[in-house]
């Protein structure tokens, strides 16, 4: 039933959710860091890039 409701950002469910919203905060919170530095000379900009494979042992 989300379906219908789930196509616009501005159009609220039966249940008064903002499904668009809720999928952008879903996506920052499984996205890696990123930091970005702005300097006189230039811009520098780091990202963390999970890995995701099976063979890996999760750390401790």
């Amino acid at each position: 039933m989300a379906r219908r409701y789930d196509s616009s950002t501005t159009t609220f469910s039966p249940e008064g959710r903002l499904h668009q919203v809720e999928y952008a905060i879903e996506a920052i919170n499984n996205a890696g860091t990123s930091v970005g530095i702005l300097a006189k000379d230039g811009v520098v900009m780091a990202s963390e890039k999970k890995v995701t494979s099976g063979l890996l042992a999760p750390a401790r």
